[in-house]
């Protein structure tokens, strides 16, 4: 329901849905400049954007595909062998899967030793008696 509301001289009006008139068509070449991306975009930094805005244009630029280490399909990550999350060029990127880029990162072998460190931990605050069911 359109809820009405009164102008200056005290009539009602309805008010209808904001934006442009039904039957109302975009030309062309409005709807291209809106389609702006990239380095046309006007919000484009460029190599002044951040580690995070590199690694969304990957994710971006190139749709999963499987692991190239050892196939899995699942959490697949683009993985910049330089290390420089702004250069997304196709020759700079590999597909693995969030196991295999942790290994080679060396991150994998950090995780398990903390893992290792906080098990008992974990498995005495489960136990314990404070615990609520």
């Amino acid at each position: 329901m359109i809820k009405p509301y009164y102008d200056q001289d005290g009539i009602t009006k309805n008010k209808g849905k904001p934006g442009p008139k039904k039957g109302y068509k975009q030309s062309p070449e409005h709807i291209e400049k809106r389609k702006r991306m990239g380095q046309m975009h006007h919000h484009w930094t460029g190599d002044g954007a951040s580690i995070k805005t590199g690694r969304t244009r990957a994710l971006r630029s190139f749709p999963a595909k499987p692991c190239e280490l050892c196939g899995d399909t699942n959490r697949i990550d683009r993985h910049h062998i330089d290390g420089n999350t702004l250069n997304n060029l196709e020759a700079n990127i590999v597909f693995l899967c969030r196991r295999c880029h942790m290994a080679s990162d060396g991150r994998l072998e950090k995780f398990i030793e903390l893992a290792k460190r906080n098990q008992p931990l974990a498995v005495a605050s489960r136990w314990s008696d404070k615990a609520v069911l």
